[in-house]
């Protein structure tokens, strides 16, 4: 079974094999553990859930590889979005409902407490997916726990910067009348940028497919690419090299642009609301002129003007989204 987890595409009976078994380790933890729990729930427990709930994360995600099935991927981003609403959940809870021993303390110097590199990929993970997914109050959640952890960790910083560049292209692709859930589903730079993390493992990545990873000589100029937000954050499964910039903030911890990202994301939600309250509208076919066909609200208004997408990230994008990562 361990041999079929290391596939780019893990069978479905595997994931629920896997998936069950992960859940069970939150059924025999107390009460307030449980995702469906509405009992009082202790910020410290966050760590504890949210390995489960990464676990269970970085098993579905495998299948956002375009080597899966489209009925694989939707099965994958349902999977996925489902974990971070279920984190949202227990986000909530903690700040809503504090545990006694910590009645005295502020939501800042709770989160103090527990904030860690894990904690902050995994928030970061599932914004990006619940954004993607046209899930913004569970996505606020999650902001609103990154917005308090903002400089304690330096990772949080980098997913900050990314979280703020996939939200701007995800507006552009709403804005341009390419953001419908199916649209994007089929997006593959889109599905890149919110893969994240993903890509650096070379193992399981898609966006390197095709590209020279051999290390440079020192005589080799590597080519470099504009820098995008998602800081310079050592990550364990590193790629082999990235492009070198040496911009004003790279590496730094002073970047707190927390409250522009959830302004952003309050413009997805007004876009969102604007296209699903639109009047329905219809045109006759052709075949039957007395006929009536209803127009999607995704297709109301015709698109700005915008470039093609490519169904696939170029090199240069590749070496974008190394940067980002």
């Amino acid at each position: 079974m361990f041999r079929e987890l290391k596939s780019s595409v893990i069978q479905p009976a595997i994931l629920q094999s896997f998936d069950e078994q992960l859940r069970s380790k939150l059924l025999i933890l107390p009460e307030a553990y449980k995702p469906d729990s509405e009992a009082y729930f202790d910020s410290k427990g966050l760590p504890t859930v949210f390995a489960v709930l990464s676990a269970r994360f970085h098993l579905y995600r495998r299948n956002f590889n375009p080597v899966s099935g489209p009925i694989e991927r939707a099965n994958a981003l349902n999977r996925c979005v489902s974990i971070a609403q279920d984190t949202s959940k227990y986000v909530s809870r903690a700040l809503h409902k504090p545990a006694m021993q910590d009645a005295g303390k502020n939501w800042t110097e709770r989160v103090a407490l527990i904030a860690s590199n894990t904690i902050c990929l995994h928030l970061w993970r599932c914004i990006l997916v619940l954004c993607l997914r046209s899930e913004y109050d569970a996505a606020l959640m999650c902001l609103h726990l990154s917005k308090a952890i903002g400089s304690f960790r330096k990772i949080n910083v980098g997913c900050g910067r990314h979280i703020a560049f996939v939200l701007d292209r995800l507006l552009d692709r709403v804005r341009s009348g390419r953001g419908s859930i199916q649209q994007l589903e089929r997006d593959e730079e889109m599905i890149a940028y919110v893969s994240g993390d993903a890509q650096s493992n070379l193992e399981h990545s898609w966006v390197w497919t095709g590209t020279d990873l051999a290390l440079p000589t020192s005589q080799d100029v590597i080519p470099s690419a504009p820098q995008q937000p998602g800081g310079d954050e050592p990550m364990r499964d590193a790629l082999p090299y990235r492009a070198s910039y040496a911009g004003p903030t790279n590496g730094t911890t002073d970047w707190d642009e927390w409250v522009k990202i959830e302004h952003t994301v309050g413009q997805l939600m007004s876009e969102h609301v604007h296209r699903n309250t639109q009047p329905l509208s219809y045109y006759p076919p052709p075949h039957n002129p007395v006929k009536r066909v209803q127009l999607a609200t995704d297709v109301l208004s015709p698109p700005k003007t915008a470039p093609n997408p490519s169904p696939t990230p170029s090199s240069t994008s590749r070496i974008s989204i190394a940067n980002i990562i």
